[in-house]
């Protein structure tokens, strides 16, 4: 269980899902994390959702974090131990994606006097692969946290970005999960491309209506298939899961269309909330941590209000 404090609560949860902007923050935060995914393909190629979107965030906390030594702490065992004890993928498999990084030039291996440690560096290009995904999570959630504006300036400074990782990376390992306010979603994040496929599926109506959509929207599992370079059978066995779970319900002549149903738009809503409410607490730590705090006041705390 998550430590004390670090959870957003129910209420402050339910207040951000009642702001104005709240929509269009979804809107915009999904579309990126769609956008994103389909660029992805080395992450993607070994790893669930869930472990492909915190595999790297593993390797910039160890990176950032000192070890008794005052050295630091990403190294292959290191990485591979981290992998295990927080469920994210076997030790075989973490040294398979790291060699995956380091071809692509995500890490690169650090000279050090004792070769049985085996240090890693993230590259430049993985700290400005995070710099971006950041970056379109903070401009999203600024329709409803004016105070992301900050966060996203205050990427291109290395001291900001520590911390966040850092922050992050604790309250995570602490055993704060973004999913623990929708736990029905759980299964999607387990699943190659299940989560956009649910984003894409709720970008399926139109501009002007609500978001996730209230009426059904067009389903295709050869068109999401080829999107995301799954299986049909992934996808109808994700459509069928979901539906299993109330989420979702085909309709249509041919099962053509899908609709949203209450409980899946609830789940949608509460995930993209606490994660939104996530990554203000530890921007705004980050902020203060580099001497800006003045600038904003507490996102949370001003929502707790």
């Amino acid at each position: 269980m998550p430590t004390t404090g670090m959870m957003p609560s129910a209420d402050t949860v339910m207040r951000l899902r009642r702001q104005p902007g709240f929509a269009d923050a979804m809107r915009a935060s999904t579309a990126a994390a769609v956008r994103l995914y389909r660029g992805d393909r080395i992450l993607n190629a070994l790893l669930s959702d869930r472990a492909r979107a915190l595999f790297p965030h593993v390797a910039l906390y160890l990176h950032f974090v000192e070890d008794r030594d005052g050295e630091l702490g990403l190294t292959v065992g290191a990485m591979k131990e981290m992998c295990v004890r927080l469920g994210l993928c076997s030790g075989g498999r973490c040294e398979a994606m790291l060699a995956l990084m380091r071809a692509a030039g995500l890490v690169a291996a650090a000279p050090h006097l004792d070769r049985r440690r085996r240090p890693l560096v993230p590259t430049d290009k993985l700290i400005a692969l995070h710099r971006d995904r950041w970056g379109v999570q903070f401009d999203a959630m600024s329709a409803v946290i004016p105070a992301a504006v900050a966060y996203r300036a205050a990427l291109n400074e290395t001291a900001f970005v520590r911390t966040f990782v850092l922050e992050l990376g604790r309250r995570f390992i602490a055993g704060l999960r973004v999913l623990d306010g929708a736990p029905e979603l759980e299964p999607f994040a387990e699943r190659t491309a299940g989560m956009v496929i649910l984003f894409s599926l709720a970008h399926g109506g139109g501009a002007e209506e609500p978001f996730p959509p209230e009426r059904p929207v067009p389903l295709s599992i050869n068109g999401l298939a080829t999107r995301f370079s799954v299986s049909r059978k992934h996808v109808l066995s994700l459509i069928r899961e979901a539906e299993d779970k109330g989420l979702l319900a085909r309709g249509g002549a041919g099962n053509d269309t899908v609709i949203i149903l209450p409980r899946g738009r609830e789940a949608i809503e509460q995930m993209l909330a606490t994660m939104f409410l996530y990554m203000a607490d530890c921007a705004d730590v980050a902020l203060q941590a580099a001497g800006r705090g003045g600038i904003t006041t507490n996102a949370v705390a001003s929502l707790s209000a």
